[in-house]
């Protein structure tokens, strides 16, 4: 009980020297990360919208929102812990410095997933002001879409922190932001439904971990719940716990070489 104790707490001091770090630029931060679903919403929504009225028996703004809302989170987590994973591994030896300290690795990635648990939910809660703004919500089930939110904070940052971990230079990380998380953008089903495409192409698509954030949202702003919405939840559940150790064994070669 005692060991659990003193993990989570040097967890938690991970995740307040973040929070500081953060705090010195954070309008910076918010406007980067929201601006680019921001402009998505109202260049495809309203102006794409214009020609596709509907789809799926909702206006197309209505739509693609829940799903936008969803990549806000996974851009906030993915780009945070790639580049600033990258730089306090390489450049400003954040992470060399903890180890100093009695912290594990373990617990420094637990506080890292405290932290882009926590980045996710408030961004992803940014943006749906938003959405909420613009009368697109319609369903009291959106009160549990923080949990998503949080879930997203693990299963986006592991991948990344992973990615950050073996890149020799600050350029690769380019290599796992272009060729995975952008495909995941543009197939996950935020702009039109993952069902009218190619067999072959939608089992691919049914299995990434943004299919399942774009439609368990979804269901949630627009009160479509049903058993796929738990099914969408325990892809999401399992996708967190099979990435979580991803980056520990990558990060412990680096810092204890």
């Amino acid at each position: 009980m005692k060991q659990g104790s003193r993990f989570w707490r040097s967890a938690a001091a991970v995740w307040w020297r973040n929070f500081l770090a953060w705090r010195k630029f954070w309008r910076s931060s918010i406007l980067l990360n929201f601006g680019e679903p921001l402009t998505n919403l109202l260049a495809l929504g309203l102006g794409l919208g214009a020609y596709v009225t509907v789809m799926q028996g909702v206006s197309f703004l209505q739509f693609i929102a829940p799903g936008l809302l969803a990549v806000t989170s996974m851009n906030a987590v993915t780009f945070d812990s790639g580049f600033e994973g990258y730089d306090r591994l390489n450049s400003n030896g954040v992470y060399q410095s903890m180890m100093t300290s009695p912290l594990t690795v373990p617990e420094i990635v637990a506080g890292e997933y405290l932290w882009e648990a926590t980045r996710s939910l408030l961004y992803g809660a940014v943006f749906f002001v938003v959405v909420l703004a613009f009368g697109l919500v319609h369903s009291a089930w959106i009160a549990l879409l923080p949990i998503p939110l949080l879930l997203f904070g693990v299963v986006f940052a592991a991948p990344a922190l992973y990615v950050a971990a073996r890149a020799k230079t600050h350029e690769q990380l380019f290599y796992y932001f272009s060729l995975v998380i952008t495909p995941m953008f543009m197939f996950s089903g935020v702009f039109f439904p993952v069902q009218h495409l190619p067999w072959f192409v939608a089992d691919i698509i049914y299995v990434l971990p943004l299919y399942h954030g774009v439609e368990l949202t979804r269901e949630l702003a627009l009160g479509q719940i049903s058993l796929a919405s738990l099914w969408n939840f325990l892809w999401i559940v399992g996708y967190a716990a099979a990435l979580m150790y991803l980056p520990v064994r990558a990060l412990e070669r680096r810092l204890t070489a």
